[in-house]
């Protein structure tokens, strides 16, 4: 089974890395900041890393991850708080002197990056049934692509439609910027844009294998059609006046008839059929499809009010179809909203970018439950995704890097009436937390140093029951290393 990083790497691999330590430079050579010292991949790595700690822990300021009283070791012992906000303030992806004069692509600035994630996405095995809907990315500063869409978790944001699985892996992300959205000029013109937007997310889904659902914003007669010519089956809910007003029973009839009350009408065309089903529950909703109708109809438990009890009421197959699939993209909103990365900055780039890390998290842990069902992995050893968050974060930081020196300062004065300095050592804290598989087998600043404890302390090595004063100053474990043992070498292989 691949390791944590592996899933991370595989969406931003040391290309990505190099270019971003490029522009970073560049911009703030070309910023004239003199005292800048230049970046490399494993500082923007640890960049990376500490950002997704931030969004684990979500105190209410970044600055007090650094202060005394509610410090975070692995924070201050690797990255000072000016450098995380020097690097902050420069981070890039690309040449801001080389974008055109008449550029229309209004997320160039972060273009690089979605690329990298959608070409990655687009490789993934792709589940059965989908869904297409709109994501919104927080951001309430003045910014012309920002819009509203009311009855969101986050209403004010940026824009972006997602192609997920019923997991909610992401399988594709469009970028929406109006009317420069990236969509072929003649294909909207002929579906209009929600159904292009469909057409342009599913346009790789290989023919007769997916279930697609998606909702009334997206849905039109053209839309159907032309997923039936590609061989998807789909379901969606629609706006009776997009397709001509059909003959349905209105929701006063339905009402009179009681809940759970379906009415059902089909086309029948040559190469293309499709069914519209109207259901009243405690109001009506429509849906069509090209494949499935009222079906084998099951019963769900509704509160009546009048009554005052549980009833149960009929509910149609095309019903069950769109609630059990539809909330794929809705799924991936919830993973990303527990752990978002804090950040307040009037510039939309970053924003954009860390949401883009948070978003790589959720389908790497999506995958890494996929690929931990595959080889049966207990479920009790399993990490849930706060713990796969943090655990990659340590490994960004950590994997690969030196031991970071800890700088020597004047000694405090002792507080008594003498004023004497104290001789009293600090006694260093080991054994913490065990390190990540990663960590300890990067084979790179393993060293071994004695404590000062009065007592020895237990070989945290597998299987050793010895106890040793002896301890790795980058796992920070005590590991036994004599004549008669070398637990310090067999923990790192």
């Amino acid at each position: 089974m691949p390791s944590i990083t592996d899933y991370f790497y595989e969406y931003l691999n040391d290309d990505i890395f190099e270019k971003i330590v490029y522009y970073t430079n560049l911009y703030a050579i070309q910023n004239s900041q003199t005292r800048y010292k230049p970046t490399n991949c494993n500082e923007i790595k640890k960049f990376i890393g500490i950002h997704l700690i931030m969004g684990c822990l979500k105190y209410p300021r970044v600055r007090l991850y650094w202060e005394n009283a509610t410090a975070v070791n692995i924070i201050i012992e690797n990255m000072s708080r000016d450098r995380f906000f020097t690097l902050r303030r420069n981070f890039n992806l690309i040449d801001n002197t080389e974008i055109p004069k008449n550029n229309t692509h209004k997320f160039i600035k972060v273009r690089p990056l979605y690329d990298a994630i959608n070409k990655k996405c687009n490789s993934l095995p792709v589940e059965r049934r989908l869904s297409v809907d709109e994501q919104m990315v927080p951001y309430k500063g003045h910014l012309q692509m920002k819009q509203y869409v009311k009855g969101k978790p986050c209403p004010w944001g940026i824009k972006a439609f997602l192609l997920c699985g019923e997991s909610g892996m992401v399988y594709n992300i469009l970028l929406y910027q109006g009317a420069t959205t990236e969509l072929d000029t003649s294909t909207q013109k002929k579906f209009g844009l929600g159904a292009s937007v469909v057409l342009h997310l599913t346009k790789h889904l290989k023919k007769n294998r997916h279930f697609l659902f998606f909702d009334n914003f997206f849905s039109t007669f053209n839309l159907f059609e032309q997923l039936q010519a590609n061989q998807i089956y789909s379901v969606g809910t629609i706006r009776t006046n997009r397709f001509a007003d059909p003959p349905l029973l209105t929701d006063k009839q339905l009402a009179k008839m009681g809940r759970g009350t379906a009415f059902e009408i089909s086309t029948k065309m040559e190469n293309f059929n499709l069914c519209m089903v109207k259901w009243y529950d405690t109001r009506s909703v429509t849906l069509v499809s090209n494949y499935i109708g009222s079906g084998q109809m099951d019963t769900v438990r509704r509160w009546d009010k009048k009554l005052k009890m549980y009833v149960n009421i009929e509910r149609p197959e095309i019903i069950t179809a769109y609630n059990t699939s539809m909330g794929g993209v809705d799924k991936v909103d919830q993973l990303i909203s527990y752990y978002r990365t804090f950040i307040r900055s009037k510039k939309w780039t970053l924003r954009m970018i860390v949401h883009a890390f948070d978003l790589i998290v959720v389908n790497c842990w999506i995958q890494y439950k996929k690929d931990a069902d595959h080889y049966n992995i207990n479920k009790n050893k399993r990490k849930d995704l706060l713990h796969f968050r943090m655990a990659l974060a340590e490994n960004l930081i950590k994997v690969g890097q030196n031991v970071p020196i800890k700088r020597r300062g004047r000694p405090r004065a002792d507080t008594g009436d003498n004023n004497e300095v104290s001789t009293i050592p600090k006694v260093r804290k080991v054994d913490s937390s065990q390190p990540t598989d990663d960590v300890r087998k990067d084979k790179f600043d393993h060293f071994p140093e004695f404590d000062t404890k009065g007592h020895t302390s237990r070989c945290k090595n597998p299987g050793c029951k010895r106890k040793t004063h002896i301890f790795c100053i980058k796992c920070n474990i005590h590991l036994c290393l004599d004549g008669t043992s070398n637990c310090f070498y067999n923990f790192h292989q």
